[in-house]
C-alpha cells in the first residue's frame, strides 16, 4: 500500500519524577483517509541522535516513504534501506504495522519499575501491590548501598526482584554488595559494574542492557556464562527490523529477551506492547515507565501485574 501524507508534529510533556521529554508523533495518511500513528522519542543522553537529528531525518526521508509501496513482506528491507536512526525506524515501522498487521488483543506480564529515594520507592511498591504487580525491577543506582540493602530486605518477599545498577557500582563492590544474596535470590541483575568488560566475573543470574551492542557484539555475549536475559530497548535501538535478529539469537541460546521502554508516551508504550505481541514473548516486560505519565490513557490496560492491548 501506498500513503498520501506523512505528517509529523512536535508533543512535550512532562513526567511526574520532573523529567521533560520532547518526542514527535509522525502520521500516516492512506488514500481513505485513514491515519496511523508512531512516536519518535530519542531518550537524551543514551540515544545516539537527538530529536533535532530525528527531524531533520524524518523531513529528508519523507518522499521515499511515500512512493514505496509497502507490503508486510517487503518493510523490512524497505526500512533497512532507508539508513534510519533507530528512534526513526521505530516510530515509522510502528505506524506501519498498524496498518500493515494490525492486532486485536493481546495479554502479557509487567514488571513494575521502582526508582527514585528509599521513601518514594517504598510509595511506588505499596502502589504496584495494590495493583497485582508480581514482579519489579528496582533501580539502586542512586542509592547508598545501605539503602539498596534495606530496599531490597523490605521487598524481596513482595516482588520477585530485577536489580538494576545502571552501572552506577564499581566491580568490587558489587560483587562485594552480591555475594550478601543466594543466585536465586533475583530474577536478573542488570548491568551491575561499572566496567562491563569485567562482566564475565559476576555469578548472579545477569542481563544486559546498555553493554550491547556498545561494548559487545553476539558473540562476545557467548562469553558471559551467567548471562540470563538480554534488554532490548527499540527506542534506541530499533523496532522488529533490527531486533528479529537479535530475538533469534537469544531464543536459540534460552536468554530471555525482555523489552523495556525509555520514557516514551502512551503511544510508544503501546507499540512496544505490540512488538511483544508480534514476538509472542512470555517474559515480564519492562513499560513501567507508564506510571510516571501526567496522564495515563491509552489502548492498553495494566492489571493485575498484566498489561492488555486492545485494537492497534
Amino acid at each position: 500500500m501506498k500513503f498520501e501524507k506523512f505528517i509529523c508534529n512536535l508533543r512535550q510533556f512532562t513526567l511526574t519524577n520532573g523529567l521533560k521529554r520532547s518526542i514527535a508523533i509522525i502520521s500516516l495518511v492512506d488514500k481513505k483517509g485513514n491515519i496511523s500513528k508512531g512516536e519518535v522519542a530519542p531518550l537524551p543522553p543514551w540515544s545516539k541522535e537527538t530529536l533535532e537529528e530525528a527531524i531533520r531525518q524524518i523531513d529528508a526521508k519523507k518522499s521515499f516513504i511515500l512512493n514505496i509501496d509497502w507490503t508486510i513482506e517487503n518493510y523490512r528491507d524497505a526500512l533497512m534501506h532507508l539508513h534510519l536512526f533507530p528512534s526513526v525506524q521505530f516510530g515509522i515501522e510502528s505506524a506501519l504495522l498498524s496498518f500493515l498487521d494490525p492486532l486485536k488483543t493481546y495479554s502479557i506480564p509487567v514488571s513494575a519499575l521502582l526508582m527514585g529515594s528509599k521513601k518514594e520507592i517504598l510509595a511506588q511498591a505499596k502502589l504496584r501491590l495494590q495493583e497485582g504487580y508480581q514482579i519489579a525491577k528496582l533501580k539502586v543506582s542512586q542509592l547508598s548501598f545501605s539503602d539498596a540493602a534495606k530496599l531490597i530486605h523490605q521487598l524481596k518477599d513482595t516482588f520477585r526482584l530485577r536489580i538494576d545498577v545502571n552501572r552506577a557500582w564499581k566491580t568490587e563492590d558489587s560483587l562485594q554488595f552480591f555475594s550478601e544474596y543466594s543466585l536465586d535470590s533475583f530474577d536478573y541483575v542488570e548491568e551491575p559494574f561499572q566496567n562491563p568488560k569485567e562482566l564475565s566475573l559476576f555469578s548472579h543470574p545477569l542481563a544486559v542492557d546498555e553493554s550491547f551492542p556498545s561494548n559487545f557484539s553476539l558473540q562476545d555475549l557467548e562469553t558471559l556464562c551467567s548471562l540470563k536475559s538480554l534488554i532490548y530497548k527499540p527506542t534506541l535501538q530499533g523496532g522488529m527490523t533490527t531486533c528479529l535478529p537479535v530475538y533469534k539469537w537469544a531464543k536459540q541460546r534460552n536468554i530471555e529477551f525482555v523489552l523495556s521502554s525509555s520514557f516514551e508516551s502512551e503511544l510508544g508504550l503501546s507499540h512496544l506492547i505490540s512488538m511483544a505481541a508480534r514476538l509472542k514473548l512470555t517474559s515480564p516486560i519492562g513499560i513501567g515507565t507508564y506510571h510516571f505519565l501526567p496522564q495515563t490513557e491509552g489502548p492498553f490496560l495494566i492489571s493485575n501485574g498484566q498489561v492488555n492491548l486492545k485494537n492497534l
